[in-house]
């Protein structure tokens, strides 16, 4: 699974190496500062993604990599397929949202929340 913490005034996701060949990155970060909600979903396969334009699908199973929703913007996913997702909504960064597989989502959401000053 993915790593993720809160450095420096950034939330930071790390991959492992198959992960980060999957997803074409080693890491994706974006300021607190950006940060507007964070939610938990029960399975990160239900968001909408839209158009993957970079990293690996495989239908039913994986998302990883960028992708275009359809309404617009620019979401970054790390997602195995029947497993809770950490969500991260940001605003004026480099990604609009962050879709992350995590072992513990909950633990991470409350994390990321009191950081930021939405707890």
């Amino acid at each position: 699974m993915s790593d993720i913490e809160v450095t420096g005034g950034d939330v930071v996701v790390r991959f492992n190496g198959r992960q980060a060949v999957m997803a074409l990155a080693r890491q994706v970060s974006v300021p607190l500062t950006s940060v507007r909600s964070v939610d938990v979903v029960a399975d990160g396969w239900d968001l909408d993604l839209g158009l993957r334009v970079g990293g690996t699908g495989i239908p039913h199973r994986l998302a990883f990599g960028r992708f275009r929703p359809r309404g617009g913007g620019r979401t970054f996913a790390a997602l195995y397929a029947g497993s809770p997702a950490l969500v991260i909504d940001t605003e004026g960064g480099d990604w609009d949202r962050l879709a992350i597989t995590l072992d513990d989502p909950d633990a991470a959401a409350a994390k990321i929340r009191r950081a930021a000053g939405l707890a």
